[in-house]
């Protein structure tokens, strides 16, 4: 992907490691929201 291209340097090393997070905490997340919306609607 674009930013495992770039090189080990100081912005790219914070943004992949903030993307990592954003991309992993979507699975976590996602259930529990979708559980969450379920208990809403019923």
């Amino acid at each position: 992907t674009w930013i495992g291209a770039r090189p080990v340097e100081d912005p790219y090393i914070l943004t992949g490691q903030l993307l990592t997070v954003i991309y992993f905490s979507y699975y976590i997340i996602n259930p529990l929201v979708t559980q969450w919306w379920d208990s809403l609607l019923e």
